[in-house]
């Protein structure tokens, strides 16, 4: 929405779904939501529960609108921690980097959809954008799930992380990206880079790329001298863009340089 004129909102009863404005150009906004008052001066963002009466006030704004089903956040966040009812208020982000971490996550969805419009009436593909942004709210914002015991679940391995490494395996040779393994895992970056922490001890990125010396290992190993395979080549292909380092951490790792390999 964008705005060029001076202007006051009262809404009495609130909004009927949950939703997320961000406030992106234009001069200070004043808003008002029960007794908690502000102004916006810069880029930001800001929650407004359902049902919650509000004032705003301002000469010009630019914001974008992320509504939401709080049923289907709801829904989301039982599945992904133990708790009765999810408990959420008008709020900022919990820091300034959940704040730029959800304009970031938002600004991934929109260019998905624009860049394939279908995924917005896919059903399959509806839900898993759904699982990525509501799980980019219980992560960015104040709420009662932050607190809450994650549930026990069949195995060593949770099942979204299981996906996530799944994922990997399959799409080690695909220029993915952590935006890329979390939706596949159906948790915000910070809940797969936490997953991966809590489980594994590494990163999405880290076990990314140990996957990716893996199969750069195995290539070598198939390869031979005078097929015309080179070491930089192999390299290159696996995503190792500096050759020095690639060796290091190869030897580090198999106990030889990678031209061994290619020689042996």
């Amino acid at each position: 929405m964008v705005h060029t004129m001076p202007t006051e909102i009262e809404v009495f009863d609130g909004l009927r779904d949950l939703s997320i404005v961000e406030h992106r150009d234009g001069v200070a906004a004043h808003l008002r939501v029960g007794s908690d008052s502000f102004h916006l001066r810069g880029p930001e963002c800001f929650l407004l529960p359902p049902n919650r009466p509000y004032e705003a006030a301002f000469d010009s704004i630019g914001v974008a609108v992320t509504t939401l089903s709080f049923a289907d956040l709801q829904r989301d966040a039982a599945v992904r921690v133990d708790h009765e009812e999810l408990d959420m208020d008008f709020t900022r982000p919990i820091t300034p980097a959940a704040g730029r971490h959800w304009s970031q996550t938002m600004q991934y969805v929109e260019s998905l959809v624009n860049n394939s419009p279908l995924l917005a009436t896919a059903p399959l593909a509806r839900r898993e954008l759904s699982w990525l942004v509501n799980s980019a709210v219980l992560a960015c914002f104040p709420n009662s799930t932050l607190d809450a015991e994650t549930p026990s679940y069949a195995g060593d391995t949770p099942q979204p992380l299981r996906r996530a490494l799944a994922f990997i395996d399959d799409h080690a040779g695909d220029p993915i990206t952590l935006s890329d393994i979390a939706v596949a895992a159906r948790l915000s970056a910070r809940g797969v880079q936490a997953a991966f922490r809590r489980h594994l001890d590494t990163t999405p990125l880290a076990y990314l790329r140990s996957v990716r010396m893996e199969r750069a290992h195995r290539d070598l190993q198939s390869s031979g001298p005078g097929n015309g395979v080179s070491v930089a080549g192999l390299a290159a292909k696996w995503g190792f863009t500096h050759l020095g380092r690639f060796a290091i951490e190869y030897k580090r790792r198999f106990g030889v340089y990678p031209s061994h390999t290619l020689r042996s």
